[in-house]
């Protein structure tokens, strides 16, 4: 009883420091800095009342072990194993149940398990590999579910607000480190009752060095931007259009992030010369993309 209380403790510091850190990051966000906390997803599965009672028995009710930071999910105690011919891994079990089982994996997984994995929202499965769930000697086998989870940020309606962004939008995400690197096509779901997070997966972690609740720039635009080539809008409008200037001036976008596929569009699009605002970020490998491709930088106040 007295752990029970002494974690239930720990639950509710945890929950008043996430509250604070949102109304601090909100208040941020409204100045133009917009960061939001980013945690790895770790393999996992979301059952089917059919798949648990296949693999736990009729009846089987999962135990909740802890809470998650989005409201009304939780990790399990329960764990099962992903099998296939090529191989088999340990999955730990989230709640609560779901109308259709799905298997969450990291690409390097798949690679493990010699399955072919396509990047997917939640709950989007048709067309995916199917598995063998077992637990024991009880299994489920599954005609499809097995998926790589596409990076998405939670965020409720009121803080998309303050961020800019809404329900459906592509952003990118700025891992800030040693290993820092732009993080892009992550997807905003905007629901009532979301709590500020974005998720990606273990590879996606490892590959930038991010640590769990690390703050990471939210950048919008990527993709889309003043970097976007030029010469596919030359060749819609015809042979005769201008040739784009030497310089490209994004120097009115004072918070602008520049990473090395900018430098390198630009370079392919043309540009001789970038002038950017002093408080704009440069990455050390958009330094030396412009290096490479001959392209001075030209910082103004």
């Amino acid at each position: 009883m007295e752990e029970k209380r002494s974690e239930e403790k720990c639950f509710e510091e945890k929950r008043l420091r996430e509250i604070v850190q949102r109304m601090v990051l909100c208040e941020a966000a409204k100045a133009g800095d917009r960061y939001v906390p980013v945690m790895t997803s770790a393999r996992h599965v979301h059952l089917s009342r059919r798949d648990v009672e296949r693999l736990f028995g009729a009846g089987y009710r999962l135990t909740k072990l802890r809470e998650l930071g989005q409201p009304g999910q939780y990790v399990c105690r329960e764990r099962i194993a992903i099998e296939t011919p090529k191989g088999k891994l340990l999955l730990r079990v989230l709640g609560p149940t779901r109308d259709e089982t799905q298997v969450e994996l990291s690409v390097s997984d798949g690679f493990a398990l010699g399955l072919a994995l396509p990047v997917r929202m939640s709950g989007d499965l048709a067309g995916s590999p199917g598995c063998v769930l077992t637990n024991g000697d009880r299994r489920a086998e599954l005609k499809h579910g097995a998926v790589v989870a596409m990076r998405h940020l939670h965020i409720a309606p009121e803080e998309a607000a303050v961020y800019g962004v809404k329900d459906g939008d592509m952003v990118a995400l700025a891992v800030e480190g040693q290993r820092g690197m732009l993080l892009q096509q992550v997807i905003v779901r905007a629901v009532q009752g979301h709590v500020l997070e974005a998720h990606i997966d273990t590879d996606e972690a490892n590959a930038c060095g991010l640590q769990d609740g690390q703050l990471c720039r939210l950048v919008s635009g990527v993709g889309a931007s003043a970097l976007e080539p030029m010469m596919c809008r030359q060749a819609e409008q015809g042979a005769s259009a201008p040739k784009p200037p030497a310089m490209l001036d994004v120097s009115g976008e004072p918070r602008r992030l520049l990473t090395e596929e900018d430098v390198r569009n630009a370079a392919d699009d043309g540009y001789r010369r970038i002038r950017y605002a002093k408080c704009a970020v440069l990455t050390p490998l958009a330094r030396d993309m412009a290096s490479d491709k001959g392209i001075e930088l030209i910082c103004v106040e």
